[in-house]
């Protein structure tokens, strides 16, 4: 094994320079760190601390020939259930193949303005690298620089970028692959192959420093909010309900909620800001229906809560069917009918979501977003949404650890951008359906899907990449469509998903269509189920009365469904190569009728 002089330089200067446990807040780095802290992958921690990682350690360094130090970036880790039993229940919860394969997600999140260095331990002195080739960078595009340190450490060159980057860092003695059985997933080889990924997962969150007005903008400040502020004491948390402040701040520190308490804040709070280092175990509601932020690099964490916590049960698990109306989400807000309201949501990550993370409850048309550089890891459980993306908002910049729909186009004049997803095995990553809608000018570019665990191998009416689902009152109904309504000018483009995969899209139309683009789908290869298990759909529904929808016509005036450049592996999928069909590589298994609907070219 070739270890280069550089790189023996560079680890001496770690052994020497190594700055322990202290945050660094300056013009160009800014990391943290915790003092109470468990090194534990098998049961809960206490309230008064945080699960940091005992697989991986990350440092900082910036690539300035003058400056040696090498800064500690705090390494958290999510466990299944947050190392949990199933708790006053035995049906299914999502998490079980998690937790029988002992899965766990470490991340690390700083903040930067220069090109840096980041440096990865492995922390158990059994592990070891054998070369720098054996570890990968997702998504693979990136191609970041890569050096081998010793054999249990590397370092990655990651360059300044005002969008940030977050990525998976894969080391190759970490990799299984799951297979499918009758008994469903499992890692039993006499299976079909489903996906390769990491047991232990590490994810990087490079994210910009606020500059200029964005400082303002994302980060309260005492001269302007004079009096405003209220800063939440550390520890226990069971008051916020009462404060008068409009702004509720979380310093770096340690908060918890107790497992039978979520924060409803009063009408007057409109900010909450969570600063780096802030952990917060708890939820957050607002019954504002003004403009609202949430702001800061900091952590919510719903390690403490059942799956499915029903305030309506006391916030034990929900007895109930579903529970859309009552379980604690980690984010809820309020809209009112006709009152323009907008959110920011920037920086901050939400972790182990007992159930949906994002929910707005009133008028979701008045409601409008901002997301940047948010962060969703943990998400274990069935049920644990992306976000829904209302009428004229946007989403960029952003990490999703999905276990069911991750990004939700429901409404008009929304553009999402720049997104990496790692996809658990329950639902789509990009869902438009479950019932008739009218949408127009949406907008979703360059999704990375650096993981993609969906291993069922019957035909599901809500999976594969792209999906307009099946009504949610009847999905096997074909009679729930409404042809008054319209999807329209509809761009979905540079779609790529890495690794085996299971299908590329399923397609009901329960609403008319008109000019849906599907541009520069790429899809690594497929996993090993049988190809009827892998087939795309495209499917036009009727209402009660037998009107069917009407899907635009493609052939004549490019006003259908249009599929440009999707491609798997290297093959290039086209109606005139005739490689198409669902028993050809293209995998399409489209209504004979709707041929006039589509192409692929």
């Amino acid at each position: 094994m070739f270890v280069s002089l550089f790189s023996i330089l560079f680890y001496l200067a770690y052994l020497f320079n190594r700055v322990n446990g202290l945050p660094i807040i300056s013009n160009n780095l800014h990391t943290w760190w915790h003092n109470n802290i468990e090194y534990n992958d098998n049961s809960p921690v206490r309230d008064s601390s945080v699960r940091a990682s005992n697989i991986y350690s990350v440092q900082v360094a910036t690539t300035d020939l003058h400056q040696n130090n090498l800064y500690d970036s705090f390494t958290y880790m999510s466990i299944p259930r947050g190392g949990r039993q199933k708790w006053e229940y035995d049906s299914s919860d999502g998490a079980e193949f998690a937790e029988k394969t002992k899965l766990t997600m470490s991340w690390s999140t700083f903040q930067y303005l220069t090109d840096v260095w980041v440096i990865v331990k492995l922390n158990n002195s059994m592990s070891t690298i054998d070369s720098i080739d054996h570890v990968t960078i997702r998504p693979i595009t990136l191609n970041f620089k890569k050096e081998l340190v010793d054999s249990r450490t590397i370092r990655i060159s990651v360059p300044y970028r005002a969008a940030g980057y977050r990525f998976s860092v894969e080391f190759k003695k970490q990799l299984f692959t799951t297979y499918h059985t009758n008994y469903g997933p499992s890692e039993n080889t006499g299976g079909q192959a489903i996906h390769t990924e990491p047991r232990q997962a590490l994810l990087i969150f490079a994210e910009s420093i606020v500059t200029g007005d964005q400082i303002d903008e994302y980060i309260p400040n005492p001269d302007i909010h004079y009096n405003n502020i209220y800063y939440v004491p550390q520890g226990e948390v069971k008051n916020l309900n009462i404060i008068k402040e409009t702004v509720a701040y979380f310093e770096p520190g340690i908060y918890y909620m107790p497992w039978n308490y979520h924060a409803i804040f009063p009408t007057n709070v409109h900010w909450i800001y969570l600063a780096p280092g802030a952990y917060v175990k708890g939820a957050f509601q607002f019954q504002s229906t003004d403009n609202i932020k949430v702001t800061g690099f900091g952590v919510l964490s719903g390690e403490k809560y059942v799956y499915e916590a029903d305030v309506a049960n006391n916030y034990h698990h929900s007895i109930h069917n579903q529970c859309w109306a009552t379980c604690v989400k980690m984010l809820r807000f309020t809209s009112d009918y006709g009152k323009e309201q907008y959110l920011q949501l920037h920086g901050i990550t939400i972790s182990e979501p007992p159930y949906h993370s994002f929910v707005v409850y009133g008028d979701d048309q008045t409601f409008h977003m901002s997301v940047s550089s948010y962060h969703q890891v943990g998400s274990w459980y069935w049920q644990t949404d992306g976000l829904e993306i209302y009428r004229g908002s946007s989403l960029a910049n952003t990490f999703f650890h999905s276990n069911d729909d991750v990004l939700k186009i429901y409404h008009s004049d929304v553009i999402v951008r720049n997104i990496v997803v790692w996809k658990n095995e329950n639902g789509p990553v990009i869902q438009w359906g479950w019932s008739p809608r009218t949408i127009n000018n949406v907008t979703v570019d360059q999704i990375d899907i650096i993981h993609n665990r969906i291993w069922w191998s019957d035909i599901k009416h809500n999976t594969c990449i792209i999906n307009s689902a099946t009504h949610y009152d009847d999905t096997e109904s074909t009679n729930t469509a409404d042809p008054n309504q319209l999807i329209e000018d509809l761009i979905i483009s540079n779609i790529r998903s890495e690794g085996m995969n299971s299908c590329a899209m399923r397609i009901y139309a329960l609403s008319s269509i008109q000019s849906i683009t599907i541009k520069n789908l790429w899809i690594e290869q497929w996993n090993q189920l049988d190809k009827s298990s892998q087939i795309s759909i495209f499917k036009a529904y009727e209402d009660k009365n037998g009107n069917q929808v009407t899907i635009g016509n493609q052939s004549n005036d490019k006003k259908g469904l249009a599929l440009i450049n999707y491609t798997v592996g290297t093959t290039k999928i086209t109606k005139v190569a005739n490689n198409w069909q669902d028993t050809s590589v293209g995998r399409l298994y489209f209504d004979a009728n709707l041929w006039d609907s589509w192409d692929a070219y």
